[in-house]
């Protein structure tokens, strides 16, 4: 078997992409968790990370998966940095080994990528040749909300009611007209990911319209981006649909139940219960497959959806790889013979007192990361010192033995 390219594994989460504009916390929190690119590595590699590499999760990795670590390039900067991963490279003179390696694996198609790509010759990942720059200008459409809207409505897909205010006064205006004979809306800064600038207001809340609107924009950026609003509904499931494009179009890569907590993603359970909507939710994401195809985008891409009694309607696109993207393939990794493969991942805070490798050695103990079992836990990122969360996964046989090894590791954790 020929050897296989090394690849330069980028995590450009901060990207403009991803959020116009955004906070400083929204920077921390992005960048927090790029050490679990590590998981993707292979020898020979190289992985941009925005974050430390902590001894104890390199460590860890190596033990779960097999890696030899130190076969594997780490650029990692010595604090959290919320800024392009291609900048931090820059500053810990990487660049030049970056462009030696043949590949770059991106998290998302942006413009430094791009011209990284363009400028070195590399090749960015999967492309068999670089995109053209309407490629990335329909990337920069289809990854705003009011952009997607558009562009689902015109394929004949369900949205939510609603519409874009550009700034925080017509965002306000229009919220009172709209909430006339709705109880409540939900506004979603046009650009952002992960639940960043989503906030719901209501028609009979304690305070008027107007002033829930400039509270929930207040400590937002306001330069031209703006804001979608839409009718908040009763949703009894929010399923997701990732789906990956390659030169012959797009095929399923999996799908999952999404957790959110105060409207924001927080984790997953897969695959996606199949409800009574399951095949139009796929079929929806395979039209936006087929546009996107057309715009000339390669990879990854998800479709987001709501689904409540009587209907559904798609919410959002992310048309890049996703937090559950690298779940999946640890997954698959970790579980070859399964298919499709069953798991739970989710961010939670947990209480002190207890740190990365000590958590490791707990679980293990409880015989919860035995790979033989019919589900095993993993710890997928050593962001405890940063933010306070454990981030894992749970991947096993079938779902009722991954609830069960969930609750088990929930309890050990201090977060149940």
């Amino acid at each position: 078997m020929s050897e296989q390219p090394s690849r330069t594994i980028l995590a450009n989460i901060v990207s403009e992409i991803m959020a116009e504009h955004p906070t400083d916390a929204y920077r921390r929190a992005m960048a927090a968790a790029t050490p679990r690119k590590l998981w993707q590595a292979r020898p020979g590699d190289c992985v941009v990370m925005l974050a430390p590499c902590t001894p104890a999760f390199r460590d860890y990795v190596a033990e779960v998966v097999g890696l030899d670590v130190d076969r594997v390039e780490i650029v990692a900067p010595p604090e959290v940095r919320g800024v392009h991963a291609l900048e931090v490279a820059a500053d810990l003179g990487a660049t030049e080994r970056i462009a030696e390696r043949p590949e770059l694996k991106p998290f998302v198609l942006d413009g430094p990528v791009l011209e990284f790509g363009r400028r070195t010759g590399v090749r960015v990942l999967p492309y068999t040749r670089l995109p053209e720059d309407g490629t990335l200008d329909a990337l920069r459409l289809i990854n705003t909300k009011d952009g997607f809207r558009r562009t689902a409505a015109g394929l004949g897909l369900p949205v939510a009611d609603g519409g874009f205010a550009g700034t925080a006064a017509e965002l306000a205006a229009a919220l009172v007209e709209f909430l006339t004979d709705r109880p409540a809306a939900i506004i979603k800064t046009n650009r952002g990911s992960n639940g960043f600038g989503n906030t719901v207001i209501r028609s009979n809340g304690p305070e008027s319209v107007e002033q829930q609107v400039l509270d929930a924009v207040a400590g937002q950026p306001t330069r031209d981006c703006g804001w979608v609003y839409e009718e908040f509904l009763p949703f009894t499931a929010t399923p997701s649909m990732e789906l990956e494009i390659d030169d012959r179009g797009a095929t399923d890569f999996y799908s999952c139940d999404q957790r959110t907590v105060n409207n924001a993603w927080t984790g997953m359970v897969t695959p996606a219960a199949e409800g009574p909507h399951h095949e139009q939710l796929r079929g929806a994401a395979e039209a936006i497959g087929g546009w996107l195809h057309g715009q000339g985008y390669r990879g990854i891409y998800d479709v987001d959806c709501g689904v409540y009694d009587g209907g559904y309607v798609v919410t959002e696109a992310n048309v890049r790889r996703t937090g559950g993207t690298y779940l999946e393939e640890l997954a698959r990794r970790l579980r070859p013979g399964d298919s499709p493969v069953h798991w739970r991942a989710d961010v939670r805070i947990g209480p002190d007192g207890l740190d990365f490798a000590g958590a490791a050695a707990k679980l293990a103990s409880a015989g919860l990361a035995d790979p033989a079992a019919d589900a095993r836990a993993v710890l997928t990122a050593d962001t405890r010192a940063v933010d306070g969360k454990w981030r894992y996964l749970v991947v096993g046989r079938e779902d009722g033995a991954v609830a069960e090894v969930e609750r088990q590791l929930e309890q050990i954790l201090g977060i149940g």
